[in-house]
C-alpha cells in the first residue's frame, strides 16, 4: 500500500457530508483497503464554521477555495447541492487540477455537457454515483451497459413520495401524509422539489443521459405533481389490487425518448407495490438485457455517504 496519503476536501458538512465525515473517523482501515493506499479527509468548508456538527471532527473553513487551492487535495467530494455556487466551485476544482465527486443531481442534470467537458479537459474524473438512488448502485449499472439499447426504464426514484402514497394507503390524506413525511425527516421543510417531481426529473434524466450517451435534459421530463392524488384514487387502486406510486418512467422509441414523473397505478406486489419509505427501485428493459432491477436505500445520510465513498475510493484506486 502506498505510504502518501490521498487527500480529500468536503464542500458542505449537512447530513450527507457529516456522514462522509463519520465514516471516515470511524472506518479509515477498511476505506484505505479497499482504495488501496490510505485516503485522508484534509477539510471541510461550511457556511457557518462554529455550528457544532457530528462528523468525525473534520476541520472547517468558511472559504471553499481554502479547500481548492490546497495542494494536499486531490479529490474533491461536492454536497452543497442546487446550482449555485455548486457549479462555480466544480469547474474551479477542475482548474485546479482535482478530482470531483458529486450527490448533486440537479446540477449534474442540468449541466451534464459543461461538467463533462470540463472533466475532460483537466484530465480528472467526474463522479456522481450518489446523485442517483443513494446506496444502490445504479450510476455504476448504466455505465456498464453501453452496448445495449434501452427499451424501457421504470422505478421509484424518490423515496419522500413513496412514503406518502404508502401512508395515504392508511386511510391519510396527502396534507396529513405529507406532515408525517416531514416529521419523520422524509421530506423538506420546503418539499416542492419532492412532490412536484422536480428531484425525480432531475434523477431519471441522469439515467437516460447514461443509456442515450447524450444529454437529456430535465426540461423534457413531463412532471405531474403527487398533490393531484387523491383519496379515491389509492381507494380505487387498492380495490384492483393495486397501488399508486409516483413513477418515474422512460420509453424509448425508434425516433424520440419520452419520459415523465408522476402518480401511477402499479400492482400491489410489485417491487414497486411493496416499496415503503426511502427504498428506491429502478427496472431497465433492453434488447440484450431483457429485464434488470436494481433496488434499495435510495435516500439518507448514511446510504448517500457510501456511494460517495464508493466513488472517491475508485478515483483513489485509478490514481495509484
Amino acid at each position: 500500500m502506498s505510504a502518501k496519503p490521498l487527500g480529500v476536501g468536503l464542500l458542505g458538512l449537512g447530513t450527507v457530508g457529516s456522514a462522509v465525515g463519520r465514516a471516515f473517523a470511524d472506518r479509515s482501515r477498511r476505506i484505505d483497503a479497499a482504495a488501496g493506499r490510505p485516503l485522508k479527509l484534509v477539510a471541510a468548508a461550511v457556511r457557518d464554521p462554529k455550528r457544532a456538527r457530528e462528523a468525525g471532527e473534520v476541520p472547517v473553513t468558511a472559504d471553499a477555495f481554502a479547500i481548492l487551492d490546497d495542494p494536499e487535495i486531490a479529490i474533491v467530494v461536492e454536497v452543497i447541492g442546487g446550482t449555485r455556487p455548486a457549479h462555480d466551485l466544480v469547474l474551479a476544482a477542475f482548474e485546479r487540477g482535482k478530482h470531483v465527486v458529486t450527490a448533486n443531481k440537479e446540477l449534474v442534470a442540468k449541466e451534464w455537457n459543461g461538467l463533462h467537458e470540463a472533466a475532460r479537459l483537466a484530465r480528472r474524473e467526474l463522479r456522481f454515483e450518489a446523485a442517483v438512488a443513494a446506496a444502490v448502485p445504479v450510476v455504476a449499472g448504466f455505465r456498464g451497459l453501453g452496448a445495449v439499447r434501452p427499451r424501457v426504464l421504470r422505478g421509484l426514484l424518490n423515496g419522500t413520495t413513496t412514503y406518502i402514497c404508502s401512508r395515504m394507503e392508511t386511510g391519510k390524506s396527502f396534507d396529513e401524509a405529507l406532515a408525517e413525511a416531514m416529521a419523520a425527516g422524509y421530506a423538506e421543510a420546503d418539499p416542492t422539489n419532492d412532490v412536484d417531481g422536480h428531484d425525480a426529473a432531475y434523477k431519471l434524466a441522469i439515467l437516460v443521459s447514461l443509456l442515450e450517451g447524450r444529454h437529456f435534459h430535465p426540461d423534457n421530463v413531463r412532471r405531474t405533481s403527487l398533490r393531484s392524488a387523491t383519496a379515491a384514487e389509492v381507494d380505487g387502486a387498492a380495490s384492483r389490487g393495486r397501488k399508486i406510486r409516483y413513477l418515474a418512467v422512460a420509453d424509448f422509441g425508434e425516433k424520440a425518448t419520452k419520459a415523465r414523473v408522476g402518480p401511477e397505478e402499479v400492482a400491489a406486489g410489485s417491487l414497486e407495490g411493496q416499496a415503503t419509505g426511502p427504498t428506491n427501485v429502478v427496472t431497465l428493459e433492453s434488447d440484450l438485457a431483457p429485464h434488470l432491477v436494481w433496488s434499495g436505500p435510495g435516500a439518507g445520510g448514511d446510504a448517500t455517504a457510501s456511494a460517495i465513498l464508493g466513488d472517491v475510493i475508485q478515483i483513489a484506486r485509478a490514481a495509484r
